[in-house]
């Protein structure tokens, strides 16, 4: 097994130890027994020796790299990322600077996580649909107040220009974590012609995708982004009949400047629905031919994207979303 994690592995097992004499003591609100400081200046002593460990570990790594003992004809050789991760599942030693390592564990390659990041935008149409901001801290906004924005008027040709009552105010857009633990057993870890990489990576990319767009449609701010439906403007529809008007009264009430790079986000339940009604021609609203990459059809010439996490049309529901969602939500 690959020395570095046996040693973050021993240091955890440390803390772990550490964290336990601390809450005992806290608990019962008293000060250490002689006894419980002893151990907890040999715990203390132990995870030093192991942090300097550590680090002499990530030197003598990069002192190899830079040698280039890993050399081929002249180039370092680069083995595939899906390799490199399948191999430290495993327990095999890796190359010098193929995984980083962190106090809390190891970093993939990058080439591999650009990847699962890719997929994962692929999974969840509506990540493509949002604007995402790329910030190391949390990302601030200045938004004007709807009641008093900045605004235009006519002027004189040497009249005074006259200011705009307007009201700016900052809003933050935190980061949140979304994470998910892969739990595999030692058989199957050693099954060497078993593609593990493509198994836990297919899985795992399913749930993220998923989870990643209950939190942008229906998050609650909680620990996850505030969502679409949650922070949007409801239009009510009527408790009659679903019909073709109320598909376009939907189109309308969103305001015009934002209509250009609208779509429509529903259920497939819903869109069975929709698919069934029919303007006063006898023409169906939705249209298959018209297809948008990423998209299943368009309604009233604008795309059409499906997602189980939207509700079916039911009474005191949300079942369909239009507006432009670039403009509309901003995710760090």
């Amino acid at each position: 097994m690959n020395k570095l994690k046996k040693l973050h592995e021993q240091r955890g097992a440390l803390m772990e130890q550490l964290d336990a004499l601390l809450g005992g003591a806290k608990t019962e609100n008293r000060a250490f027994t002689d006894e419980e400081k002893s151990e907890f200046d040999r715990l203390s002593d132990e995870v030093s020796r192991i942090d300097s460990t550590i680090q002499a570990e990530q030197r003598a790594e990069e002192l190899r790299a830079a040698a280039g003992t890993q050399e081929q004809d002249g180039n370092v050789e680069k083995r595939a990322a899906a390799e490199v991760v399948a191999d430290y599942i495993r327990g095999k030693e890796l190359r010098a600077n193929e995984m980083t390592t962190t106090s809390t564990g190891r970093i993939v390659p990058s080439e591999f996580s650009r990847d699962s990041i890719r997929k994962v935008e692929e999974l969840c149409g509506i990540i493509g649909r949002i604007t995402v901001v790329n910030s190391k801290g949390d990302y601030k906004q200045i938004v004007a107040d709807n009641e008093n924005k900045i605004s235009a008027g006519w002027t004189d040709e040497i009249g005074e220009i006259m200011a705009s009552a307007a009201k700016f105010k900052t809003v933050t857009i935190g980061h949140h974590k979304l994470t998910a633990i892969a739990q595999l057993s030692l058989e199957l870890i050693n099954q060497n012609d078993f593609d593990i990489i493509s198994e836990v990576e297919s899985q795992m990319l399913d749930s993220f995708a998923m989870e990643a767009e209950k939190g942008i449609i229906k998050g609650d701010g909680n620990l996850k982004p505030l969502g679409l439906i949650t922070g949007g403007t409801a239009y009510t529809l009527p408790a009659a009949a679903f019909t073709s008007d109320d598909i376009v009264k939907i189109f309308h009430s969103l305001k015009s400047p934002y209509q250009r790079n609208a779509a429509w986000l529903m259920s497939n339940n819903t869109l069975c629905a929709v698919r069934l009604l029919k303007d006063g021609n006898g023409q169906y609203l939705f249209h298959q031919n018209e297809m948008t990459s990423g998209y299943v059809g368009t309604i009233l010439g604008k795309p059409v994207l499906v997602s189980e996490t939207m509700d079916n049309i039911e009474a005191g529901k949300a079942p369909i979303l239009f507006g432009d969602f670039g403009r509309a939500y901003k995710a760090n």
